[in-house]
């Protein structure tokens, strides 16, 4: 799994590319699921509020996502490792894709 970087007060341009694979490392037909959320998990645990970040789908049947940055705060207060996660849900199901790394690092200081 690739490990994206940014700093402390990033607010990305970029959009972040999210493929949601198979164990063989195939595209994953997502179309039965209903709904499809991002979840980042802080560098101390803790859920972020994404604000007026979205996602965006590529196409489900192919298993992309785009996830769109917020643009009214950055996610990234401190350093540290954060984890992005795609929660797919459907009618009684509820699936969490395997985690993807951010690491945020500050000019100055060195992460562990």
């Amino acid at each position: 799994m690739a490990i994206s970087q940014y700093w402390v007060g990033q607010k990305p341009a970029r959009p972040l590319s999210i493929d949601v694979r198979d164990s063989r490392g195939q595209a994953l037909d997502v179309g039965f699921y209903t709904d499809y959320k991002v979840r980042i998990v802080g560098s101390d645990n803790e859920d972020l509020d994404l604000g007026n970040g979205s996602l965006q789908s590529g196409g489900a049947r192919s298993g992309r996502f785009v996830f769109v940055w917020p643009t009214d705060k950055s996610l990234f207060n401190k350093a540290g490792e954060y984890l992005l996660q795609l929660q797919l849900t459907g009618p009684g199901v509820l699936d969490l894709t395997t985690t993807h790394t951010i690491r945020v690092r500050e000019v100055g200081r060195v992460n562990n």
